[in-house]
């Protein structure tokens, strides 16, 4: 792990030298999205079902939590081959090993 930051900190570094942002460092493909819709309409449904089956609003919406982060799980092999895949693309991608020699 030390030599992972050591490397972001010289590519953060390069960046700050050159007057770019650090999103072009920090800057990930976003495979999944994850979004749990605790609005107000749903806090409202959770303490009405919390009230109908004399349970805690706080529980019910720990159980929307872990099923979202459930089927997170589920997929999660999907995705790391989806990144995989990204960076594959990526490293063969003349325009970026052409940035690299540079």
């Amino acid at each position: 792990m030390g030599l992972a930051l050591k490397g972001l900190l010289c590519e953060l570094e390069s960046c700050r030298s050159k007057g770019m942002t650090t999103a072009a460092v920090t800057r990930v493909d976003v495979v999944r999205t994850l979004e749990v819709p605790l609005d107000l309409h749903a806090c409202r449904e959770l303490r009405v079902l919390a009230h109908v089956f004399s349970g805690d609003q706080a529980a019910l919406a720990a159980m929307v939590l872990k099923a979202a982060l459930l089927d997170m799980q589920e997929h999660l092999d999907e995705d790391l081959d989806q990144l995989a895949e990204n960076a594959r693309i990526l490293l063969e991608d003349p325009c970026h090993k052409a940035s690299e020699i540079i």
